[in-house]
């Protein structure tokens, strides 16, 4: 009995790892304890890999960013034919990590050029035309001490030389937390923004490069919080300043973040962060106690900023937020939202019916109520079911309807259709955004 328990337990953590893309349900016993083989241009990089490093190696996966598998394939040259791009440890020098570009020729992968790292492992990778040669080159965020929030940025681009293809580095690494590339300034040429953590003598900052002439430039430079301790998200989106930055960032109580927003200036030839404070060393404005990161959240094009609002007597599983967009200079209310972090979600409520309704939670069911303030009635409940213990046909979950299944989660809401306040379930399905 104890065994088939065991075996129960496995089973149900594999449904639960089946939503993501490196995992997949496993048919038995060994499969849950043998490592999967690559198929199809994974196994063919593999192998080249193999090839290249006969004295072994082990390969090294970024940890953050939209690159984080053990190869990853990206079209550097635009020919329309995807390269390969791998980070590995040769055993000969341990310690070190490499990066590698390998090409598929006669549908055989090889490693055409490789070139020592300046850390030991990944952070992240990114591809962008920083030199406008027409051609994308690769951006790495170096580790070089393991649980530090500092790394190394560089930036790798190919030189074609008659039959061989050459990788070098454009410049020297430079001290990063984390970096974006974008077109700031709007020159028609992309740059990078690096944002630094900073000292305990120096304040974070985030420094604009150019590397337009295949060297390294630096345009403007502008502080941030001096509390940020480490960055959690970077997105860029049009504003009245043109392309403008958000970078949303961990303060040192662990507890709260900031938005640092940013754009350049023409009046100040660099870029700017308009709500930080020089008299005080903070960017009070975009900081809030919900560890929320920006996004557009009412899907309108427009990228909106989570705002602590302030509400009594909210249960302690629930924050409630006031999202802004930025406006002619200033923060502009768009709507608002009540978080559930445990269950990972927010549900958006327009202006008018914000404040005629509250908020309930029950941390053992896990359901979400809205309640009418003046009819005090509940107007709608959602519950979130993990996905491997979800069975519709539950006597309890009897009149609720699913909404949303993301990641480990089912979202199933109910509607009381003799509320004062109607709400539909096609309501619902737009007002739930996951996180």
């Amino acid at each position: 009995m104890k065994k088939i328990k065991i075996v129960l337990v496995i089973l149900s953590l594999s449904l639960l790892l089946s939503g993501c893309n490196n995992f997949r349900l496993a048919n038995s016993i060994d499969d849950l304890i043998s490592p999967i083989s690559p198929s199809g241009d994974n196994a063919g990089v593999q192998n080249a890999v193999d090839e290249y490093c006969k004295s072994g190696y082990l390969i090294k996966i970024p940890s953050n960013g939209d690159y984080t598998t053990s190869f990853i394939f990206y079209d550097l040259d635009g020919d329309k034919q995807e390269e390969a791009i791998a980070f590995y440890e040769p055993s000969a020098d341990r310690g070190t990590a490499n990066l590698a570009v390998l090409k598929k020729t006669n549908s055989k992968w090889n490693v055409v050029e490789s070139i020592k790292g300046d850390g030991s492992d990944v952070r992240s990778v990114d591809f962008c035309d920083v030199n406008n040669d027409g051609f994308s080159e690769i951006l790495v965020c170096w580790s070089v001490i393991s649980k530090s929030n500092s790394y190394k940025f560089n930036v790798y681009t190919q030189v074609e030389e008659k039959n061989s293809t050459s990788l070098k580095s454009i410049c020297k690494p430079v001290s990063a937390g984390d970096f974006i590339c974008t077109d700031i300034n709007e020159d028609k040429v992309n740059e990078v923004v690096v944002f630094n953590i900073g000292s305990a003598a120096q304040s974070p900052t985030a420094e604009l490069y150019s590397f337009a002439d295949n060297s390294k430039k630096l345009l403007g430079k502008t502080k941030l919080d001096n509390t940020i301790i480490s960055f959690e998200h970077i997105t860029s989106g049009m504003t009245d300043e043109g392309m403008s930055i958000y970078a949303d960032a961990l303060k040192s109580d662990g507890n709260s973040m900031v938005t640092e927003f940013i754009y350049w200036s023409d009046y100040y030839d660099s870029i700017v962060s308009p709500f930080y404070s020089y008299d005080t060393g903070e960017t009070y404005e975009t900081t809030r106690n919900s560890i929320l990161c920006c996004r557009d959240i009412d899907d309108d094009g427009f990228i909106e900023i989570p705002i602590d609002k302030s509400i009594d007597s909210l249960p302690t599983q629930i924050t409630a937020q006031s999202w802004s967009v930025y406006e002619n200079t200033v923060l502009k209310h768009k709507c608002y939202t009540y978080t559930c972090k445990r269950d990972s979600y927010s549900l958006m409520i327009n202006d008018r019916d914000f404040s005629k309704l509250k908020v309930k939670y029950d941390s053992e069911s896990r359901i979400l109520s809205l309640i009418s303030k003046e009819g005090n009635e509940e107007c709608f409940s959602i519950i979130t079911m993990i996905k491997s213990a979800y069975n519709p046909s539950e006597i309890n979950l009897q009149g609720y309807t699913e909404i949303l299944s993301n990641s480990g989660f089912v979202y199933l809401a109910k509607i009381n259709k003799k509320a004062d306040i109607q709400f539909t379930v096609d309501n619902l399905k737009t007002m739930i955004k996951p996180y």
